[in-house]
């Protein structure tokens, strides 16, 4: 029983790991709430990276086949003062500039639609 247990929970732990999770983020412009819908993650038969696009003010997605699809590269590297890191830029289809992946709602410290540090975050989809 004990180990049945055990496999059961790896096989969903390890399932949920592949999928992608959409979230309802809540933020303050001022005295008005800004809310909207970003994804992060692919599922069993793609990947995903997302990026927010200053230019248009929206999260963009770059998507591509997990079996038989090339991973793409970044198109430019640049170095940040601030963390001494490189950050790779990757084209996304609908964006005019490269931009940097966000690999997931934690990575994200401030709200790029907003700037409100506190927004509010809720896991609203599972996709797989």
């Amino acid at each position: 029983m004990k180990l049945t247990t055990t496999l059961l929970l790896l096989v969903l732990s390890s399932s949920a790991a592949s999928a992608g999770t959409g979230y309802e983020v809540t933020s303050k412009d001022g005295d008005r709430d800004v809310t909207y819908m970003v994804n992060f993650g692919g599922g069993k038969l793609f990947e995903q990276h997302t990026a927010y696009d200053p230019d248009s003010k929206t999260f963009v997605y770059l998507t591509w086949p997990r079996r038989g699809g090339k991973p793409p590269v970044p198109v430019a590297r640049i170095w940040d003062h601030e963390t001494s890191r490189t950050i790779e830029l990757f084209k996304f289809p609908t964006a005019k500039h490269p931009l940097p992946v966000i690999p997931g709602i934690k990575a994200m410290k401030v709200c790029p639609k907003t700037g409100d540090p506190n927004f509010k975050a809720v896991s609203k989809l599972a996709y797989d």
